[in-house]
């Protein structure tokens, strides 16, 4: 832990603390899994911070510094009015899911979404001397519900008359917009021969990639689609560069930027494949729990969409034959 955090952690409370009481209370404050911060002065700068909050900053001189200093996204937001209107009115105030920049693992920038309250401590005379915050992250839950509402869109499109490469786009959407790692989506649809696949959507693919791949023959060594639709079963190639599955596409895939590529088929009952939903990288990667879960829905909801549009697209071919077999019996 940082050594400038332990000499600002001086916790007190309308006076001195027994040194018993003071080092637990001490220490449930630095443990804290949320943010948790004290702010002093007229520009509002550390006096004393948790674990959670010092790595929410990624700064090395935390205490001391002000918080537009420190937080600059979040001074464009209006923090810095908010915090004087704390201290000016007494007031708390709290803003959920506020958007912070942060430093995600390997030096990438990222973004989370915390929910702050903004509590005004008071002194002897009655007037605000420190402003105590406090912090939780709820991007999950926040990408949760934009991911349902998303979700709930793209089955409003699949009742509809929408043409099924839009539908398929608005899925992908889902993906990539939810992504924490710049996923490029991809769905094939495999072909009525049942050895070909081809261009269902895909769209942030660079095109002359899809182009070379569209009516690809699936197979055992078939790239990641080519081989989940011939199995019938996921396959998660986590470096392109070196999987024998990508032999004879891997120049291809790395010329146009492509470093991973998981697959999993699109199936319905009896295990008939319609065809795969891809998730491509742009760098070497192995799939976490949140990208499995992802998978699940988006191919499952795939599967309703397509399956739709073929039974639609055969009822349409039905009453087209049927049309023809009527006209036929009324000329004779």
């Amino acid at each position: 832990m940082p050594s400038e955090m332990l000499e600002h952690l001086d916790v007190t409370s309308t006076g001195s603390i027994a040194g018993g009481e003071g080092e637990r209370l001490r220490q449930m404050f630095e443990q804290s899994l949320g943010y948790l911060a004290l702010l002093e002065g007229p520009d509002h700068r550390v006096r004393m911070a948790n674990r959670a909050f010092f790595d929410l900053v990624g700064k090395r001189l935390l205490i001391g510094n002000a918080i537009e200093d420190l937080l600059p996204e979040l001074i464009e937001q209006g923090l810095g009015d908010l915090l004087d209107r704390v201290s000016a009115t007494g007031e708390s105030v709290v803003i959920p899911a506020m958007p912070v920049k942060v430093e995600k693992a390997g030096g990438s920038p990222g973004e989370i979404f915390v929910d702050f309250t903004f509590q005004p401590l008071r002194d002897a005379e009655g007037g605000v001397s420190d402003i105590y915050v406090q912090g939780h992250d709820v991007t999950e839950h926040k990408r949760s519900e934009a991911l349902r509402i998303a979700h709930n869109d793209v089955l409003e499109l699949a009742i509809g008359d929408n043409a099924l490469e839009s539908t398929l786009e608005a899925l992908i959407r889902i993906v990539e917009s939810t992504s924490q790692t710049g996923v490029l989506g991809s769905i094939l649809l495999l072909d009525e021969d049942g050895k070909h696949l081809r261009h269902g959507a895909a769209p942030s693919l660079p095109l002359p990639y899809m182009a070379a791949i569209n009516g690809a023959e699936i197979g055992p060594r078939a790239g990641s689609c080519g081989t989940a639709a011939y199995s019938a079963s996921p396959v998660f190639v986590t470096d392109i560069a070196t999987d024998p599955l990508w032999a004879d596409f891997r120049d291809l895939a790395l010329s146009n930027g492509l470093r991973a590529c998981w697959s999993i088929p699109i199936m319905v009952a009896g295990r008939k494949v319609l065809g795969t939903f891809a998730m491509y990288h742009r760098e070497p990667r192995e799939p976490t729990v949140r990208d499995l879960a992802l998978v699940d829905l988006i191919t499952q909801t795939a599967a309703l969409v397509i399956s739709r549009e073929r039974a639609e697209a055969a009822l349409r071919a039905n009453e087209l034959r049927l049309g023809h077999l009527v006209a036929d019996a009324a000329r004779s």
